[in-house]
């Protein structure tokens, strides 16, 4: 009787910790990279194969950005002052405005400096470092390429070292593809990543496309190593000559 009255007492919190579990689970359904990469035995095709599959995803994610870096620069250098504040046109600006965090919506500069590209020499050595080339438990556990926390529970899962009165979460994303659109869109928006943004839009200044190895000597607000960290981007980049995929990018007209 005791145990049917606790069971009735506290059915909706033991129903809304069900669908919590239930829902952690569904997002990491597929996890990981295929399972023929873990399957590879020789170091320097093993890398390969990963600088590959990033690449992929790395750029149907800059085609994104460039499509709406695109359309926000043909409305901001049209007329704007006829802009109809309830057409499809005006909502799909201020819908990047609110995404890149935006302040003032009608100026282009802004927008330039936030909504655009990040090399993929920049991105893959990145995603190396901070996955353990892709075989790190944030992957195989989360589909979390590139070390994202968050503090909501209903999107993450404890890390295994978190320290005592933490509370930050490993965050879970549904697919690979999901992790890599985060990334993104964190270095395009976050303050933390100014240096970044400010860099990479001299670049753009100079007609430059952005340059991931330089960029990656702004990435000292992405670890708690600091300075090592940025050491340790620039010997990736430059060991796996990963400027190569910035050249095949940019090449390709993207």
């Amino acid at each position: 009787m005791l145990l049917f009255k606790f069971l009735i007492k506290n059915s909706k919190k033991l129903f809304l910790s069900f669908c919590f579990v239930t829902s952690i689970q569904t997002q990491i359904s597929a996890k990981g990279f295929p399972k023929e990469y873990y399957e590879i035995e020789d170091t320097n095709k093993a890398k390969e194969y990963f600088f590959e599959y990033m690449y992929k995803m790395v750029s149907y994610e800059n085609r994104l950005i460039k499509k709406e870096r695109l359309f926000v620069k043909d409305v901001l250098t049209s007329n704007i002052l006829n802009i109809d504040f309830d057409s499809p046109t005006f909502h799909k600006l201020l819908d990047i405005k609110q995404k890149y965090k935006i302040k003032n919506i009608y100026t282009l500069q802004e927008y330039e400096k936030k909504v655009d590209i990040i090399p993929p020499s920049l991105a893959l050595a990145q995603a190396a470092l901070e996955s353990g080339w892709g075989k790190s438990r944030f992957v195989s556990d989360a589909n979390n390429i590139f070390g994202h926390w968050t503090y909501d529970p209903a999107f993450g899962i404890i890390p295994k070292k978190r320290d005592f009165g933490a509370k930050h979460f490993i965050r879970v994303f549904k697919s690979l593809q999901e992790s890599v659109s985060a990334y993104m869109l964190n270095l395009n928006r976050n303050l933390a990543y100014k240096a970044f943004q400010e860099t990479r839009f001299q670049q753009r200044i100079k007609n430059e496309n952005p340059d991931g190895f330089k960029l990656s000597q702004t990435m000292l607000n992405y670890s708690g190593i600091a300075h090592e960290y940025l050491n340790l981007l620039k010997d990736i980049i430059t060991i796996n000559n990963l400027q190569n995929y910035d050249k095949r990018f940019y090449q390709s007209n993207y």
